[in-house]
């Protein structure tokens, strides 16, 4: 026979353990943003193997380094498994490495994916979600709540926050495009194809790489696109989409969902 005063304890401590683990969730970006801002996944990438705290803390060059801090995001890290740790008999210390998940903090390889973690780790970035409040309570954006300005707008006054909003797209762009191309025929396309709100223009510009029978758009705000690099095949037209977009014979659009 069930005790009710025992099932009670049990749904108690469950909801105060799914408590803190929503409370204590933003501590895993933080400790993800200190392992790129220190370039620990680098680090360990260049030994091409695991290595222990000693060679890291070599790795990162700092003269006055707290290595027991350094210990301590290790522990963090490893717990939630953002690294592995090995531990072998002949050594005295620990040794970490790469796994599944921290390949792809390192940074300067092709699968990258630092750039959305650093955006969207940012304080610019993450300030308005704590403003999530003001915009249901009043209306409004909680970027506008925070910043007096929408996101776009506040991107266009910040070179900097700008630059890191199109290198992060450009990494989901890396994501996405092998699933485009493979689920779409673009040689069935002719003419001129329009990528409405395509960034710095890589996917038009590996669509039109692909089926050079096209002509290719790339159309996005003015700011963005004044960053945007050439490509052959490609024009960048800067605009804004609710008041018209460059005519053309097709149009691609990837919808990106902003919560602030």
């Amino acid at each position: 026979m069930s005790n009710p005063t025992r099932n009670n304890d049990d749904a108690i401590i469950k909801g105060q353990a799914m408590f803190f683990k929503h409370l204590h969730g933003c501590l895993s970006s933080a400790a993800l943003r200190c392992a790129l801002k220190l370039d620990i996944a680098s680090v360990i990438n260049h030994h091409d193997g695991s290595i222990t705290l000693s060679q890291i803390a070599h790795g990162i060059s700092s003269p006055s380094l707290n290595v027991d801090g350094l210990s301590r995001l290790m522990r963090f890290l490893v717990q939630k498994q953002i690294f592995d740790e090995v531990c072998q008999p002949e050594c005295e210390e620990p040794l970490y490495a790469l796994n599944q998940c921290s390949k792809f903090l390192v940074q300067d390889t092709r699968d990258t994916l630092a750039p959305i973690a650093m955006f969207f780790t940012d304080s610019l970035s993450h300030s308005p979600f704590y403003n999530l409040n003001l915009s249901i309570e009043d209306g409004g954006t909680a970027a506008f709540k925070t910043y007096g300005v929408e996101v776009w707008d506040l991107f266009s006054r910040n070179p900097q926050a700008n630059k890191g909003f199109s290198e992060s797209m450009a990494c989901y762009t890396r994501i996405e495009f092998d699933a485009i191309m493979s689920s779409y025929d673009f040689d069935s396309l002719k003419g001129s194809l329009v990528d409405v709100g395509g960034g710095i223009g890589m996917t038009i510009n590996k669509i039109v790489t692909t089926y050079p029978h096209l002509k290719g758009i790339d159309f996005d705000l003015p700011h963005v696109i004044s960053s945007a690099p050439s490509y052959e095949g490609v024009t960048h037209v800067g605009g804004e989409m609710f008041t018209a977009i460059p005519h053309a014979d097709s149009f691609l659009i990837k919808v990106l969902v902003f919560l602030c």
